[in-house]
């Protein structure tokens, strides 16, 4: 997927600097960087997810191995200056080998496109193009390709949007560049025509292409339509139950409509699928609010925070973490307290006088429903905790 969140992916370079011990002076800390990149099928240039990626040195020997996530991207930290090798071995494609050069800065926007070999691409398997695909013209196919570069290498929304409709014009059924270029429109934060090309998409697939399905629940997800973002997210689910996107958006319309049971379900998929994704986590995080499972809560912000110390939700992520501690000393200091008015409760009751069975029994019936009506209120009542907010879209 493209729809990328806030709480997505971040480059986060940490420097810890502590005074040596018996030194005259401190040693000087090696800069190190990053690449990140994402790669797709060069077909159709759809993003293909659970890729394996590999950092090697330019002699050969390994470094770092990594795993595409739903939107195809993925992402080295920690890396000196230097050349390094990205070595991609796919179950039906070609073996992908590039230098990739770090010199004092960060390597973004890699996008890599694999191919299949002839063998593969005439076959009847499920790694055979489709009759779609094939029909797409050249000039179509490099029009699309001009423009997801242009999306992941220059951040060039306009300008891909231009090349999107370009390849539209060549290609009226291209619906992937219709998906594509409702993709660019969300980042640039027009809405309207950014939700037109995505139906579009969808109607033009005859609501089988899954990638448009999760685009559009993302961004009615964004703009409070939960019912349909689940339906969608459905739909999608349906089509390609291995994404973790497509539960994730699932998990967040669920979250919304306050189901967090069903809503709990889609969102352990979605974090098993992509453990490393810290949006999950804080999705997770919400649904445990509204289910009072403070434990849970506690675990999700823990990770949230490890994977993203320092993203656009981690100020309030800490802040939750400690009004819930906060809550969680509470009640464990009002625990013995409730256990000695429990036992003296019950040590008064047994030295009352049998008179007082008939007053009970006459009681009964109305304690009864008044613990009914307590516990529906019960149900009801807020979370103690606030929500965290939601996943947004990265401009």
């Amino acid at each position: 997927m493209h729809f990328r969140h806030a709480t997505g992916a971040l480059l986060i370079l940490v420097a810890s600097v502590l005074p040596g011990l018996g030194q005259s002076r401190p040693t000087p800390t090696r800069a190190t960087y990053g690449i990140a990149g994402s790669v797709r099928d060069d077909s159709d240039q759809h993003s293909m997810e659970s890729i394996r990626v590999d950092l090697k040195q330019s002699t050969g020997t390994p470094i770092n191995t990594t795993f595409t996530r739903g939107n195809g991207e993925f992402e080295f930290y920690g890396i000196p200056n230097g050349d390094y090798i990205i070595e991609i071995i796919a179950r039906d494609y070609e073996p992908y080998r590039e230098t990739v050069t770090i010199e004092n800065s960060v390597r973004r926007g890699l996008v890599i496109f694999l191919s299949r070999p002839m063998a593969v691409v005439s076959g009847t398997s499920n790694g055979s193009i489709s009759a779609h695909e094939l029909s797409v013209p050249h000039k179509a196919h490099d029009e699309y390709e001009k423009g997801l570069n242009l999306v992941y290498s220059k951040s060039d929304y306009k300008g891909a949007i231009v090349q999107f409709q370009r390849a539209i014009k060549d290609f009226p059924n291209f619906y992937e560049a219709y998906a594509q270029e409702g993709s660019a429109y969300t980042f640039l934060g027009e809405m309207g025509p950014a939700e037109e090309a995505m139906r579009k998409s969808i109607a033009l697939s005859s609501n089988q292409y899954s990638e448009a399905l999760f685009l559009l629940a993302g961004l009615l997800n964004n703009t409070k339509r939960f019912p349909e973002a689940e339906n969608l997210s459905r739909q999608g689910v349906a089509l390609e139950a291995s994404s973790w996107h497509g539960h994730f958006e699932m998990a967040r319309a669920l979250t919304a409509l306050k189901q967090p049971e069903e809503a709990e379900k889609s969102a352990k998929q979605a974090r098993d699928l992509k453990p490393d994704n810290p949006a999950v986590y804080l999705i997770l995080a919400n649904i445990h609010i509204q289910l009072r499972d403070y434990a849970a809560l506690l675990k999700d912000l823990d990770t949230y925070l490890k994977l993203s110390p320092n993203g656009p939700e981690a100020d309030q992520a800490r802040k939750t973490r400690e009004e819930l501690q906060a809550v969680m000393q509470q009640a464990k200091d009002q625990a013995p307290a409730n256990e000695q008015d429990q036992s003296r409760s019950k040590t008064q009751n047994q030295s009352k006088p049998d008179t007082q069975d008939q007053e009970r029994s006459n009681t009964q019936g109305r304690s009864k429903s008044d613990e009914q009506k307590q516990s529906q209120s019960n149900d009801q009542d807020s979370p103690l905790l606030p929500p965290l907010p939601p996943p947004q879209p990265e401009p």
